[in-house]
């Protein structure tokens, strides 16, 4: 069996460690929060180690890490994860939109020889994007649609408040843009652009009143081809800035590493 550890103890790390299960061929050895009562809560559910550090996660020598707590945790311990042996799970794909990290991060798999596995998240057809990426993409665009409240507080409202009786397009730009100003909400575009190696993506985020999922559209243009890809999924009532099924795309990933059959 090999053996993961998780950062993140919130609404999707919950979902993930309770279901820890069915990722077939792993145990799960410890879980990390930045509380201890939090870590200890859904440690003992699980029966692994509780952990507030990543010395204390890393105690027994897990073979992947999961982080699945946000952009800010990614980008702390990201490079000592892989630095320690561990391959890297990334579910804040939001991340990726800064270059310099993304470079020392590929810098240090390669020198450790270690792996980074970018979760789907709540989107998926990577494939098709890695595809499109060998091709020559020509035009990509990406578009999410959400709940005003699911969008309310981010720093690229500059404390406005969306409207709750209309449609209302709440950003459009470049994915480095996107991220900045809405860090918890535009993980998935930061996913495509990298992998389908577009910088130049243009982001659309909308907010819609009275929507119950979250919506994705994904339009690429590569040579012969042209995909459009759609993605509609319910959010996490305890965090409706994600959806539920980021945790899921953790353990399908997790089972595809160990499975004899690996559906790319």
């Amino acid at each position: 069996m090999k053996r993961a550890a998780v950062i993140g103890c919130g609404a999707l790390g919950t979902i993930l460690v309770t279901n820890f299960a069915r990722a077939e061929g792993w145990t799960l050895t410890g879980v990390m929060a930045r509380t201890k009562a939090h870590a200890e809560a859904l440690a003992a559910n699980a029966g692994c180690r509780a952990a507030t550090t990543l010395e204390e996660l890393l105690a027994d020598k897990p073979d992947l890490v999961v982080e699945i707590a946000g952009i800010g945790a990614a980008k702390a311990y990201g490079e000592a994860v892989l630095e320690a042996g561990c391959d890297f799970v990334l579910v804040s794909a939001g991340a990726l939109a800064d270059a310099d990290w993304k470079a020392r991060m590929t810098e240090t798999a390669l020198r450790t020889g270690r792996r980074i596995h970018v979760a789907s998240g709540a989107i998926g057809g990577f494939d098709v994007l890695r595809t499109a990426a060998l091709m020559g993409v020509e035009e990509a665009t990406f578009e999410s649609t959400k709940s005003p409240q699911s969008l309310s507080g981010a720093p690229g409202l500059m404390g406005v408040e969306l409207p709750a009786d209309r449609e209302t397009l709440a950003f459009e730009g470049g994915v480095e843009e996107a991220v900045r100003g809405f860090p918890k909400n535009i993980n998935v575009a930061a996913a495509t652009a990298s992998a389908a190696d577009a910088p130049n993506v243009r982001v659309r985020l909308v907010a819609r009143p009275g929507l119950t999922v979250n919506t994705h559209h994904i339009d690429v243009k590569a040579g012969e081809m042209h995909c459009e890809l759609f993605f509609h999924s319910a959010y996490d009532p305890k965090n409706p800035r994600s959806s539920t099924s980021t945790a899921w795309s953790v353990l399908a990933l997790l089972k595809n590493l160990e499975s004899p059959i690996f559906y790319f």
